[in-house]
């Protein structure tokens, strides 16, 4: 059995921005990046890598005084000129490395279900700054009444609910259906995986596309969905096993099945707190190896991703962009997703000793989210020093452990469907910080 420590992710992400290779290949013109500034490439890299959560020009005059730079002064508009060299797909590359490193030999950190990843996919939505770019890239999209135009893109993100890593995100126009991207992020699950999914992406044609990537799959959906759950629904059984054929009144052209497919799977009735009860649809098909009982907590984990969301926005904070154009909204989006996973790998440790720590009390008790994120953001420079690296893990997980919030089991809050309905976020003008 293998693992690897959290600070192998941060010298991997230093390795990374810090390479030759790397930098020839984000740079966005060849000239870039050729003479040896004192705030180069990794400089505004690690710079941006922080998410920016303040008026710029404090967060340079902090980042400054971090790297004790002999650079006494770099100004917002200099950070913007340089930031334009740096394409967003650096970000993303840097993510998707961080998490398919944390996959390759590292048996004792990854958490399973029998064996599998559970994954779960889910969209939302963000609020873009309003430019002439972001318009023209994202379109605009207003409410039921069209009385708010608002700039807003739609947001896919693959996610393992056990591990908390954020495998791949898009960023796409709002015209784009959840469903569309999801089939392109199933792409990059793996053979074995276990992909939990909500019933606006319950399709034959993605059960028949997992199917046959050998990936399995535990789908809600409506009773009426087709014939075989309606007459499954009235059969009174709580677990049994059907086929499942395609809608005929469809077009099959460019699909990779026909009319005649079709697809052996397992459907369960599951019982709800309120009386009511859910359809599952699932490749699971041994009864013995997959038991019934297990199900009801295997779909439940799927709420992960939701609560993810609700960390990716409020937390780090992804909507809060300093800047109004495409490429730099990407850069931060990217970076977002970045942060969200390293601050994930980061707590792991911190989470077994604080489980230890804490285990005499009534509550299970995890590390605050909030606080270990403003901690790493702090830290970060220590962290990709090599002088400075390993100490600064160490204290930062002494911090982790120090700084946990119960989890209390069973808390149910009414859910205010027309909460968000006429509400409009401030819009979000050009270097207006929040100054913390």
């Amino acid at each position: 059995m293998t693992r690897k420590p959290p600070f192998h992710f941060v010298e991997l992400s230093h390795q990374f921005i810090s390479s030759q290779i790397n930098i020839e290949k984000y740079r966005t013109c060849r000239k870039d990046f050729t003479r040896n500034r004192k705030f180069g490439f990794r400089e505004l890299s690690l710079f941006m890598l922080r998410t920016l959560k303040q008026n710029i020009q404090v967060e340079l005059q902090k980042f400054l005084d971090d790297i004790k730079s002999c650079v006494y002064s770099f100004t917002t508009s200099a950070f913007v000129q340089g930031r334009k060299k740096i394409k967003p797909d650096m970000f993303l590359d840097l993510n998707a490395a961080i998490a398919s490193d944390f996959y390759r030999d590292n048996d004792d950190s990854v958490q399973l279900y029998k064996g599998h990843r559970l994954l779960a996919i889910d969209g939302s939505t963000i609020n873009l700054p309003i430019s002439p770019s972001t318009i023209a890239e994202y379109g605009f999209c207003n409410n039921q009444k069209k009385t708010d135009d608002v700039v807003m893109a739609r947001v896919s993100i693959l996610y393992d609910v056990l591990n908390e890593i954020a495998i791949d995100g898009r960023l796409s126009r709002f015209s784009v259906g959840e469903v569309a991207l999801a089939r392109q992020q199933l792409l990059l699950a793996q053979s074995g995986d276990i992909v939990i999914m909500d019933r606006a992406y319950t399709s034959f044609g993605a059960m028949h596309q997992m199917d046959g990537d050998g990936i399995h799959f535990i789908c809600r959906c409506k009773i009426a969905y087709s014939n075989a759950t309606r007459d499954f629904a009235l059969s009174g059984k709580d677990d049994d096993i059907l086929v499942l054929s395609p809608k005929q009144n469809r077009s099959f052209n460019g699909l990779q099945y026909d009319k005649n497919a079709s697809l052996t799977v397992r459907m369960l009735r599951v019982p709800l707190s309120t009386g009511e009860y859910e359809i599952l649809i699932t490749s699971l098909l041994d009864a013995r190896a997959y038991p019934y009982a297990d199900f009801k907590e295997l779909y439940f984990k799927r709420w992960a991703i939701e609560t993810y969301y609700n960390r990716f926005k409020n937390i780090i904070g992804v909507e809060h962009f300093s800047g109004t154009s495409c490429q730099f909204i990407l850069q931060e989006f990217y970076c977002a997703l970045y942060m969200s996973n390293m601050q994930a790998i980061l707590t792991m440790d911190a989470q077994q000793q604080a489980r230890k720590k804490y285990e005499h009390r009534t509550y299970e008790y995890r590390i605050n989210a909030s606080l270990s994120l403003c901690f790493i953001r702090n830290r970060l420079i220590e962290l990709f020093s090599s002088k400075t690296g390993k100490e600064a893990m160490d204290e930062l997980e002494q911090l982790f452990v120090k700084n946990v919030v119960p989890l209390r089991p069973n808390r149910n809050f009414d859910r205010k469907t027309d909460k968000y309905r006429q509400r409009t976020k401030p819009k979000q003008f050009k270097n207006r910080r929040i100054n913390l």
